[in-house]
């Protein structure tokens, strides 16, 4: 795992809907919007040619490829994929693109080249694994060291062309023995390339071993050369608390966090973000305004990089469709902008270079706290509140003591084990 990238912000860029135009030509005009906001790496999704077979919407989700060495044309061409990560490369920031090899469209080249490189069902028919995916078909990497090298020469091919990271889709599906090859041929002689999994949730790595399929756990991959994952491990709880209001929920979330560190490689560490193209926004979850706050300092306080998906920075206030044209609307609301900028320059303090550990308090109750460890004894907690008013909040986990809140520059005091809070808190200790 990589120490440097604790500190780092990642931004996620679905380019058709970025722009009107959703060409990268376009999108060329914001790498320095993009900059500005103190980004240090911009992460696009799919941008390989789209199946037409079984595509879902008019223009077909990214996620469902033909081939992964041709550039989606409604996108440009691959001379225009190279100008953009020069222009980044330019701007100093780093590329990173959304691989997707579990699965191909139907047309995919790969089917009539090799079909004996797919999953198959019990009748022999090319299928996917999960029967709602319906516009795409699962390869098979079991006993297939051809697929395996094909694969990696992909790989081998964007990162000829300058690509400097790759996010794994679905990577818990995948095939160990591509990640056992990646790490031995890749990166062993291109070890800055960032590796990052979109991890499975438990329930779906249960649903997928209770077919009698492989899923491969959090631990594994971390092992196998990732140097990120997703944070699902928690993730369906907090978001069926936020749906329906279930302190159960909530707590639940709280002490499967609290063991998120345990059941992982030392050092290991996942990108910090509630909002990304799978997930609703933020603003979708609380029309009030506090709680959002709440949450979007939550969603980045622990260790690792922050993850911002289009839109975040200006509240952008639905889900992009996957499937047809959705212009994301970058109009700005100038206060929660400078609220997310606020928390950018703090996650991109130096400082949280040296967080060791985050732990995470199980107190029952509508708030979270979390507390950031430093390899020099130090500490800071993050005191988050899930009501829609202030209220006073009592944790044994809470030390008493002054503190300077990062967020607004005030001094606030734990006393008794307690503090009253209605905004979001990064404490750090001062007395």
């Amino acid at each position: 795992m990589k120490n440097e990238l604790k500190n780092k912000i990642i931004y996620q860029v679905f380019a058709r809907n970025f722009t009107k135009e959703g060409t990268f030509k376009a999108f060329n005009k914001h790498i320095d919007y993009i900059k500005n906001l103190g980004v240090d790496i911009i992460y696009f999704t799919p941008i390989n040619e789209i199946g037409l077979i079984n595509r879902k919407g008019d223009l077909g989700s990214p996620y469902s490829i033909k081939d992964y060495y041709k550039i989606n044309p409604e996108l440009g061409t691959i001379e225009d994929f190279i100008d953009t990560i020069n222009q980044i490369h330019h701007a100093q920031m780093k590329v990173m693109i959304d691989v997707v090899f579990n699965h191909t469209s139907h047309d995919s080249i790969l089917r009539n080249l090799h079909p004996e490189w797919f999953y198959k069902d019990k009748d022999g028919n090319i299928t996917s694994k999960c029967s709602d995916w319906s516009d795409v078909i699962d390869l098979d990497y079991r006993n297939n060291s051809a697929l395996v090298d094909y694969i990696i020469n992909v790989i081998k091919y964007y990162i000829n062309l300058g690509v400097d990271g790759f996010r794994f889709d679905v990577a818990g599906l995948i095939g160990l023995n591509l990640y056992k090859k990646i790490k031995e041929e890749i990166l062993s002689t291109s070890p800055n390339i960032i590796m990052l999994a979109e991890a499975i949730d438990p329930n779906f790595t249960n649903y997928i071993r209770s077919q009698n399929l492989d899923a491969i756990d959090d631990a594994t991959l971390f092992n196998t050369g990732f140097d990120l994952l997703y944070e699902y491990n928690a993730w369906n709880y907090l978001r069926e608390y936020l749906e329906t209001e279930d302190l159960n929920k909530l707590t639940s979330f709280k002490v499967l966090k609290s063991y998120e560190f345990a059941f992982n490689p030392n050092s290991s560490m996942r990108i910090r973000g509630i909002e990304n193209h799978d997930q609703k926004r933020i603003c979708e979850f609380t029309n009030s305004k506090l709680k959002q706050r709440n949450l979007l300092a939550m969603s980045f306080y622990m260790v690792g990089p922050m993850f911002i998906y289009n839109g975040l920075e200006t509240k952008a206030d639905h889900h992009l469709s996957l499937f047809t044209k959705d212009l994301l609307d970058l109009s700005i609301d100038k206060k929660w902008f400078n609220f997310v900028k606020k928390i950018i320059n703090i996650k991109k303090d130096i400082t949280n270079l040296n967080i060791i550990f985050s732990e995470v308090d199980t107190t029952i109750g509508e708030f979270l706290i979390f507390k950031n460890i430093y390899n020099n004894s130090n500490y800071g907690f993050g005191i988050f509140n899930l009501k829609v008013r202030s209220q006073i909040i009592k944790s044994n986990f809470l030390i008493d003591g002054v503190y300077k809140n990062l967020l607004d520059d005030k001094t606030y005091e734990i006393k008794n084990n307690q503090i009253k809070v209605n905004e979001p808190l990064y404490l750090i200790k001062i007395n």
